[in-house]
């Protein structure tokens, strides 16, 4: 499959050096990149010496709801509802990251290990995870004269291609401009630094 997606990229780029293949894995997080949205746990992820450790849950998400998985857990294993558990440790984290997302409602259970070394089973509902960090901000300031000034930050630009009623960076760019304008700026940083 690597192989597969090395040539058709390099085919692609051939012909417009602006389009590429996406794996159906690749396209599935170009789609949560994109939207800010995601079906699963809401745990942010990372492999780390052979096992697959949780860096930190996502406020507002199914696991931090439940709230017993924690950061620095380390997931041994996971099941599926109704299903034996699968051992992911030497698991790629994209591998392991396919089989703990799912769909909405579905449940699954994660096996971990915590820093203290006690081993428990953690069954979590899976939901919509909002990722609140990949959307624009916005702050009123005052300078040293006392002048208002607005500052938007655009981390990356987003969409909901769907028409699921999902954000989008057009929309939350325009209600933050009308929201600095009615306090009263008289001018607007616009952030895209690392966009």
């Amino acid at each position: 499959k690597d192989q597969l997606n090395i040539y058709l990229n390099s085919l692609t780029s051939l012909f417009d050096p602006h389009t590429n293949y996406f794996p159906p894995s690749d396209k599935d997080n170009f789609d949560i990149g994109i939207t800010g949205r995601l079906e699963g746990i809401g745990a942010r992820l990372q492999e780390k010496d052979g096992y697959i450790q949780v860096v930190d849950v996502v406020p507002g998400g199914p696991a931090a709801m439940q709230g017993e998985l924690k950061a620095k857990d380390i997931i041994l294993k996971v099941a599926q509802e109704g299903e034996e558990a699968v051992e992911i440790v030497d698991w790629k984290i994209d591998n392991a990251v396919k089989i703990i997302r799912g769909t909405k409602g579905s449940i699954v259970t994660l096996t971990v290990k915590t820093p203290d070394g006690v081993i428990k089973d953690i069954s979590i509902t899976r939901d919509v995870v909002i990722l609140e960090e990949t959307y624009v901000k916005s702050s009123l300031m005052m300078d040293d004269d006392g002048l208002k000034v607005g500052y938007i930050y655009l981390p990356g630009f987003y969409t909901d291609f769907n028409g699921s009623g999902g954000r989008t960076s057009f929309g939350d760019v325009k209600n933050e401009l009308e929201r600095l304008k009615a306090a009263g700026v008289e001018s607007i940083v616009f952030d895209l630094r690392n966009n």
